[in-house]
């Protein structure tokens, strides 16, 4: 009997801590507020050369970008990586949230498509 007790009462635990955290605010990831196009000037000359790129970086508390911008699929071009970086540094979010609502940093992998 004494199993069964402690097997119903270590259930109730994990039901009800699994419970709490459904029902605690739940971590928001960051939404994009503006995030301007790479110059067509510079893209203009590759015309037909050059691909999407993947890119890594960091979004600030503040929801600007940080500067570990990182080209993790290049594009074909390292002017229009370089232009993409550019880019991506002037772009602006609304911060990732913590459970509690307070701002925090997070990274984010993004395809550009040309």
């Amino acid at each position: 009997m004494n199993k069964v007790l402690r097997c119903t009462m270590l259930s109730t635990l994990f039901v009800t801590g699994l419970l709490a955290s459904v029902l605690a605010a739940p971590y928001k990831p960051p939404t994009a507020v503006s995030t301007p196009a790479v110059d067509q000037a510079v893209l203009a000359g590759y015309s037909g050369a050059v691909h999407g790129a993947d890119v890594r970086f960091t979004i600030n508390e503040d929801g600007s970008v940080g500067g570990d911008i990182e080209i993790v699929a290049s594009s074909g071009s390292s002017a229009v990586d370089a232009a993409l970086v550019e880019t991506i540094s002037t772009w602006r979010f609304n911060p990732a949230t913590d459970s509690n609502g307070n701002p925090v940093a997070s990274s984010k992998t993004e395809y550009i498509d040309f």
